[in-house]
Protein backbone atom coordinates (compact mmCIF):
# COMPACT_ATOMS: atom_id res chain seq x y z
CA UNK A 1 0.00 0.00 0.00
CA UNK A 2 1.38 3.49 -0.66
CA UNK A 3 2.12 6.29 1.96
CA UNK A 4 -0.78 8.12 3.16
CA UNK A 5 -0.51 12.04 3.13
CA UNK A 6 -2.00 14.01 5.72
CA UNK A 7 -3.49 16.06 3.26
CA UNK A 8 -4.86 13.46 0.85
CA UNK A 9 -8.50 13.39 0.00
CA UNK A 10 -10.09 10.66 2.66
CA UNK A 11 -12.69 9.88 0.31
CA UNK A 12 -9.69 8.61 -2.19
CA UNK A 13 -7.68 7.14 0.37
CA UNK A 14 -10.50 4.76 1.64
CA UNK A 15 -11.35 3.73 -1.63
CA UNK A 16 -7.67 3.37 -2.41
CA UNK A 17 -7.57 0.99 0.83
CA UNK A 18 -10.54 -1.08 0.24
CA UNK A 19 -9.18 -1.97 -3.16
CA UNK A 20 -5.94 -3.14 -1.90
CA UNK A 21 -8.22 -5.35 0.38
CA UNK A 22 -9.95 -6.80 -2.21
CA UNK A 23 -7.10 -7.40 -4.21
CA UNK A 24 -5.64 -9.95 -0.93
CA UNK A 25 -8.90 -11.17 -0.67
CA UNK A 26 -9.05 -12.40 -4.20
CA UNK A 27 -5.50 -13.76 -3.82
CA UNK A 28 -6.46 -15.52 -0.54
CA UNK A 29 -9.56 -16.83 -1.63
CA UNK A 30 -7.61 -18.38 -4.60
CA UNK A 31 -4.97 -19.87 -2.51
CA UNK A 32 -7.16 -21.19 0.21
CA UNK A 33 -8.67 -23.33 -3.34
CA UNK A 34 -5.76 -24.80 -3.68
CA UNK A 35 -3.88 -25.05 -0.46
CA UNK A 36 -4.90 -26.81 2.79
CA UNK A 37 -3.01 -23.93 5.37
CA UNK A 38 -4.66 -22.76 8.06
CA UNK A 39 -2.16 -19.80 7.70
CA UNK A 40 -3.24 -18.88 4.27
CA UNK A 41 -7.15 -19.35 5.49
CA UNK A 42 -6.33 -16.91 8.23
CA UNK A 43 -4.75 -14.19 6.10
CA UNK A 44 -7.66 -14.33 4.07
CA UNK A 45 -9.77 -13.67 7.29
CA UNK A 46 -7.79 -10.35 7.94
CA UNK A 47 -8.00 -9.26 4.58
CA UNK A 48 -12.04 -9.74 4.64
CA UNK A 49 -12.20 -8.35 8.59
CA UNK A 50 -10.03 -5.15 7.98
CA UNK A 51 -12.35 -4.13 4.84
CA UNK A 52 -15.63 -5.40 7.13
CA UNK A 53 -14.22 -2.81 9.79
CA UNK A 54 -13.30 -0.23 7.45
CA UNK A 55 -16.58 -0.21 5.68
CA UNK A 56 -18.30 -0.08 9.07
CA UNK A 57 -16.13 3.34 10.37
CA UNK A 58 -16.19 5.23 7.54
CA UNK A 59 -19.56 4.37 6.58
CA UNK A 60 -20.23 7.75 7.14
CA UNK A 61 -18.74 9.18 3.72
CA UNK A 62 -20.93 7.00 1.45
CA UNK A 63 -24.20 9.12 1.03
CA UNK A 64 -26.34 6.06 -0.48
CA UNK A 65 -25.96 4.07 2.47
CA UNK A 66 -24.35 1.04 0.06
CA UNK A 67 -21.59 0.73 1.65
CA UNK A 68 -23.39 -1.09 5.02
CA UNK A 69 -25.14 -3.52 2.44
CA UNK A 70 -21.96 -4.38 0.92
CA UNK A 71 -20.21 -4.92 4.53
CA UNK A 72 -23.02 -7.46 5.71
CA UNK A 73 -22.69 -9.44 2.57
CA UNK A 74 -19.09 -9.56 3.25
CA UNK A 75 -18.92 -10.77 6.88
CA UNK A 76 -20.60 -14.05 5.35
CA UNK A 77 -17.04 -14.70 3.98
CA UNK A 78 -15.85 -14.34 7.95
CA UNK A 79 -18.62 -16.14 9.10
CA UNK A 80 -18.26 -19.33 7.09
CA UNK A 81 -15.29 -20.33 8.44
CA UNK A 82 -16.01 -19.38 11.90
CA UNK A 83 -17.09 -22.77 13.54
CA UNK A 84 -13.51 -24.34 11.39
CA UNK A 85 -11.74 -21.43 13.27
CA UNK A 86 -13.13 -22.56 16.95
CA UNK A 87 -12.24 -25.93 16.12
CA UNK A 88 -8.80 -25.79 15.27
CA UNK A 89 -8.34 -23.60 18.73
CA UNK A 90 -9.91 -26.42 20.67
CA UNK A 91 -7.81 -29.09 19.06
CA UNK A 92 -4.71 -27.08 19.43
CA UNK A 93 -5.47 -27.36 23.11
CA UNK A 94 -6.15 -31.22 23.17
CA UNK A 95 -2.35 -31.72 21.48
CA UNK A 96 -0.89 -29.63 24.87
CA UNK A 97 -3.58 -31.24 27.85
CA UNK A 98 -2.31 -30.86 31.54
CA UNK A 99 -0.76 -34.05 33.15
CA UNK A 100 -4.09 -34.98 34.40
CA UNK A 101 -6.34 -34.67 31.07
CA UNK A 102 -3.42 -36.58 29.21
CA UNK A 103 -4.01 -39.87 32.03
CA UNK A 104 -7.16 -40.12 30.03
CA UNK A 105 -5.87 -41.55 26.99
CA UNK A 106 -8.47 -42.86 25.52
CA UNK A 107 -10.77 -40.31 25.55
CA UNK A 108 -8.00 -37.61 24.09
CA UNK A 109 -7.91 -40.19 21.21
CA UNK A 110 -11.37 -40.15 20.85
CA UNK A 111 -11.65 -36.42 21.06
CA UNK A 112 -9.17 -36.45 18.40
CA UNK A 113 -10.47 -38.45 15.85
CA UNK A 114 -13.90 -36.32 16.29
CA UNK A 115 -12.55 -33.01 16.06
CA UNK A 116 -10.67 -34.48 12.73
CA UNK A 117 -13.78 -35.58 11.04
CA UNK A 118 -15.44 -32.12 12.20
CA UNK A 119 -12.22 -30.11 10.65
CA UNK A 120 -12.99 -31.95 7.75
CA UNK A 121 -15.99 -31.04 7.11
CA UNK A 122 -15.87 -27.69 8.41
CA UNK A 123 -12.94 -27.50 5.22
CA UNK A 124 -15.53 -29.07 2.81
CA UNK A 125 -17.75 -26.59 3.82
CA UNK A 126 -15.69 -23.35 3.23
CA UNK A 127 -14.45 -24.88 -0.33
CA UNK A 128 -17.54 -24.94 -1.73
CA UNK A 129 -18.78 -21.67 -0.32
CA UNK A 130 -15.38 -19.85 -1.72
CA UNK A 131 -16.56 -21.77 -5.12
CA UNK A 132 -20.02 -21.04 -5.38
CA UNK A 133 -22.15 -18.22 -7.14
CA UNK A 134 -23.34 -16.37 -4.15
CA UNK A 135 -19.29 -15.59 -3.15
CA UNK A 136 -18.42 -14.23 -6.50
CA UNK A 137 -21.61 -12.24 -6.56
CA UNK A 138 -20.36 -10.74 -3.17
CA UNK A 139 -17.17 -10.01 -4.34
CA UNK A 140 -17.50 -8.96 -7.69
CA UNK A 141 -20.68 -6.38 -6.55
CA UNK A 142 -18.08 -5.24 -4.01
CA UNK A 143 -15.58 -4.65 -6.42
CA UNK A 144 -18.01 -2.83 -8.98
CA UNK A 145 -19.20 -0.70 -6.51
CA UNK A 146 -15.22 0.42 -5.47
CA UNK A 147 -14.95 1.55 -8.88
CA UNK A 148 -17.45 3.85 -9.08
CA UNK A 149 -17.75 7.67 -7.60
CA UNK A 150 -20.19 6.49 -4.60
CA UNK A 151 -18.27 7.98 -1.59
CA UNK A 152 -19.80 11.54 -1.61
CA UNK A 153 -21.12 13.10 1.23
CA UNK A 154 -21.84 17.02 2.20
CA UNK A 155 -20.01 16.72 5.33
CA UNK A 156 -16.96 14.46 4.18
CA UNK A 157 -16.44 14.29 0.71
CA UNK A 158 -13.83 17.16 1.18
CA UNK A 159 -12.27 16.14 4.51
CA UNK A 160 -8.21 14.91 4.75
CA UNK A 161 -7.43 11.59 6.01
CA UNK A 162 -5.69 12.68 8.80
CA UNK A 163 -8.99 14.72 10.21
CA UNK A 164 -11.01 11.94 9.44
CA UNK A 165 -9.14 9.19 10.69
CA UNK A 166 -8.94 11.18 13.51
CA UNK A 167 -12.49 11.46 13.98
CA UNK A 168 -12.98 7.82 13.67
CA UNK A 169 -10.27 6.75 15.83
CA UNK A 170 -10.98 8.87 18.60
CA UNK A 171 -14.83 7.40 18.47
CA UNK A 172 -13.80 4.52 18.75
CA UNK A 173 -11.73 4.94 21.57
CA UNK A 174 -14.93 6.59 23.59
CA UNK A 175 -16.88 3.65 22.38
CA UNK A 176 -14.44 1.67 24.20
CA UNK A 177 -14.16 3.57 27.25
CA UNK A 178 -18.69 3.50 27.51
CA UNK A 179 -17.65 -0.39 27.21
CA UNK A 180 -15.19 -0.89 29.68
CA UNK A 181 -17.56 1.68 32.04
CA UNK A 182 -20.68 -0.46 31.39
CA UNK A 183 -18.48 -3.75 32.29
CA UNK A 184 -17.94 -2.21 35.63
CA UNK A 185 -20.79 -0.79 37.03
CA UNK A 186 -23.57 -2.87 35.64
CA UNK A 187 -23.01 -7.06 36.52
CA UNK A 188 -24.25 -9.64 34.47
CA UNK A 189 -23.64 -11.02 31.14
CA UNK A 190 -20.32 -10.76 30.91
CA UNK A 191 -18.89 -13.13 28.16
CA UNK A 192 -21.25 -10.94 26.15
CA UNK A 193 -19.95 -7.91 27.69
CA UNK A 194 -15.88 -9.14 26.78
CA UNK A 195 -17.27 -10.25 23.29
CA UNK A 196 -18.46 -6.84 22.49
CA UNK A 197 -14.92 -5.29 23.97
CA UNK A 198 -13.24 -7.94 22.04
CA UNK A 199 -14.48 -6.83 18.60
CA UNK A 200 -14.00 -3.00 19.82
CA UNK A 201 -10.47 -3.89 20.21
CA UNK A 202 -9.80 -4.89 17.06
CA UNK A 203 -11.37 -2.21 15.47
CA UNK A 204 -9.27 -0.50 17.04
CA UNK A 205 -6.03 -2.36 16.12
CA UNK A 206 -6.97 -2.05 12.69
CA UNK A 207 -7.66 1.84 12.34
CA UNK A 208 -4.61 2.42 14.21
CA UNK A 209 -2.40 -0.19 11.83
CA UNK A 210 -4.00 1.37 9.05
CA UNK A 211 -3.50 5.10 9.10
CA UNK A 212 -0.53 4.95 11.82
CA UNK A 213 1.64 6.38 9.01
CA UNK A 214 0.04 9.75 10.02
CA UNK A 215 1.04 10.02 13.11
CA UNK A 216 4.30 9.62 14.90
CA UNK A 217 6.01 6.12 14.89
CA UNK A 218 6.76 5.75 18.56
CA UNK A 219 3.61 6.82 19.98
CA UNK A 220 1.86 4.44 17.87
CA UNK A 221 4.42 1.73 18.11
CA UNK A 222 3.36 2.35 21.89
CA UNK A 223 -0.03 2.11 21.80
CA UNK A 224 0.10 -1.14 19.43
CA UNK A 225 2.17 -3.18 21.56
CA UNK A 226 -0.24 -2.13 24.22
CA UNK A 227 -3.21 -2.91 21.90
CA UNK A 228 -2.02 -6.51 21.09
CA UNK A 229 -1.61 -7.18 24.77
CA UNK A 230 -5.02 -6.19 25.30
CA UNK A 231 -6.61 -8.33 22.23
CA UNK A 232 -4.45 -11.33 23.43
CA UNK A 233 -6.20 -11.79 26.83
CA UNK A 234 -9.56 -10.93 25.41
CA UNK A 235 -8.98 -13.27 22.53
CA UNK A 236 -7.85 -15.73 24.83
CA UNK A 237 -10.84 -15.83 27.13
CA UNK A 238 -13.42 -16.29 23.73
CA UNK A 239 -11.44 -18.58 22.86
CA UNK A 240 -12.22 -20.46 26.02
CA UNK A 241 -15.78 -19.48 25.45
CA UNK A 242 -16.22 -21.14 22.37
CA UNK A 243 -14.19 -23.93 23.15
CA UNK A 244 -17.00 -24.73 26.35
CA UNK A 245 -20.27 -24.30 23.98
CA UNK A 246 -18.78 -27.09 21.54
CA UNK A 247 -17.55 -29.25 24.24
CA UNK A 248 -21.43 -29.33 25.36
CA UNK A 249 -22.61 -29.73 22.24
CA UNK A 250 -20.25 -32.94 21.73
CA UNK A 251 -21.86 -33.74 24.95
CA UNK A 252 -25.54 -33.74 23.82
CA UNK A 253 -24.67 -35.88 20.96
CA UNK A 254 -21.89 -38.08 22.70
CA UNK A 255 -22.71 -41.75 23.83
CA UNK A 256 -19.23 -43.19 24.61
CA UNK A 257 -19.54 -42.41 28.82
CA UNK A 258 -15.38 -42.13 29.13
CA UNK A 259 -15.73 -39.44 26.53
CA UNK A 260 -18.46 -38.23 28.31
CA UNK A 261 -16.77 -38.14 31.80
CA UNK A 262 -13.53 -36.46 30.66
CA UNK A 263 -15.31 -33.87 28.66
CA UNK A 264 -17.57 -32.59 32.03
CA UNK A 265 -15.04 -33.05 34.65
CA UNK A 266 -12.14 -32.84 33.35
CA UNK A 267 -12.03 -30.64 30.56
CA UNK A 268 -15.08 -27.86 31.11
CA UNK A 269 -13.73 -27.50 34.27
CA UNK A 270 -10.12 -26.94 33.64
CA UNK A 271 -11.58 -23.92 30.60
CA UNK A 272 -13.74 -22.24 34.11
CA UNK A 273 -11.00 -22.02 35.78
CA UNK A 274 -8.85 -20.97 32.76
CA UNK A 275 -11.50 -18.25 32.29
CA UNK A 276 -11.55 -17.13 36.22
CA UNK A 277 -7.97 -16.17 35.47
CA UNK A 278 -8.21 -14.22 32.41
CA UNK A 279 -11.25 -12.37 34.24
CA UNK A 280 -8.23 -11.13 36.48
CA UNK A 281 -5.74 -10.17 33.99
CA UNK A 282 -8.27 -8.82 31.49
CA UNK A 283 -9.53 -6.40 34.03
CA UNK A 284 -5.92 -5.08 35.18
CA UNK A 285 -5.40 -5.01 31.00
CA UNK A 286 -8.57 -2.69 30.65
CA UNK A 287 -7.69 -0.66 33.91
CA UNK A 288 -4.51 0.11 32.13
CA UNK A 289 -5.70 1.24 28.82
CA UNK A 290 -8.40 3.70 30.46
CA UNK A 291 -5.12 5.36 31.75
CA UNK A 292 -4.16 6.10 28.28
CA UNK A 293 -7.38 8.47 27.80
CA UNK A 294 -4.73 11.76 27.59
CA UNK A 295 -2.94 10.34 25.11
CA UNK A 296 -5.83 9.31 22.68
CA UNK A 297 -6.88 13.03 23.82
CA UNK A 298 -3.94 14.58 22.20
CA UNK A 299 -3.07 12.02 19.40
CA UNK A 300 -6.46 12.43 17.58
CA UNK A 301 -8.70 15.07 19.04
Amino acid sequence: MKIIRKKENAVSIVRDILQDLLADIYAYRKRVLKEDDNEVLHQFRIAVRRSVVLMGEFSSIDRSGQILVHRKALKTLIGISNTKRDLDVLYGRICTLSAEAVSHNDAVNLLKKQLEEMLQKEHRKILEYLLSQTCSDILRSWEAYLGREYFNTVSDSDVTIKKLSDKVIYRRFLKIKKQIKALEQKPGKTEEKLHALRISYKKLRYLLETFAGLYRKKKMQKLLKEMKKIQKVLGDFHDSCQQDVLLEQLLKIEEDPTLRIFISEVLRPELKKYREKEIKEIKKQLERFLRKKKCYRKLFR
